[in-house]
């Protein structure tokens, strides 16, 4: 998509933009020389991009309530399966080719997405400091650092590999800081578990 100098690039200023231009656009309508129907139009533009937004936003929130209404079922009807399938691969019928019939060949992992948790290692390395971590069957973590003077933990990123590296530089070119990071395992794009304990470093 083409973008002017003034069009904004992030959906919530382009929103307020058009819902901008239309509101004040009828103050000026006399001075460019425009009849109340050329007005109408312009301000019928705004409307589309206004609604376009407004509808991909809502589509957006009711994907993600769908996404975790979907987790949720396969997480209920999964604790219900399972133990029915240890009785069926303990049962002295059970065969390879039955369970392969029922795909259920392998073993068991007690993996619950409320409550794991991963461990945070960090190495310093010529480029910063490299945090690695466990994904323990999940898609990817957030990392959230705190570091130097501030005070408060900060979003950093999100990663589908188990290690990133922080190639920031110190804060307000300190010769040395103290940083500390912890990590949430994500599963489905929805942060799970429990964070990680808080590991630290000296850089």
């Amino acid at each position: 998509m083409k973008h002017d100098d003034y069009f904004p690039h992030t959906v919530a200023e382009q929103r307020a933009w058009a819902v901008r231009y239309k509101a004040n656009l009828p103050t000026y309508a006399t001075l460019y020389g425009y009849s109340d129907e050329r007005v109408t139009q312009l301000k019928a533009f705004c409307d589309v991009i206004i609604n376009g937004i407004d509808a991909a936003e809502l589509a957006k929130a009711a994907a993600k309530q769908k996404n975790k209404d979907k987790n949720k079922a396969i997480k209920d009807s999964m604790a219900e399966l399972r133990p029915e399938i240890k009785i069926q691969k303990a049962n002295t019928v059970y065969t390879q080719g039955i369970g392969a019939a029922l795909g259920i060949v392998g073993s068991e992992t007690n993996f619950d997405p409320t409550t794991v948790k991963t461990k945070v290692y960090l190495s310093k390395t010529p480029n910063g400091v490299e945090v690695k971590f466990r994904l323990k069957h999940t898609e990817g973590g957030n990392i959230y650092c705190k570091r130097g003077s501030e005070t408060e933990f900060t979003f950093l990123k999100r990663v589908t590999h188990p290690h990133s590296i922080d190639m920031r530089a110190n804060k307000d070119g300190a010769a040395s800081e103290e940083r500390f990071y912890y990590v949430y395992l994500v599963l489905k794009d929805e942060e799970i578990g429990k964070r990680s304990d808080i590991a630290t470093i000296l850089c």
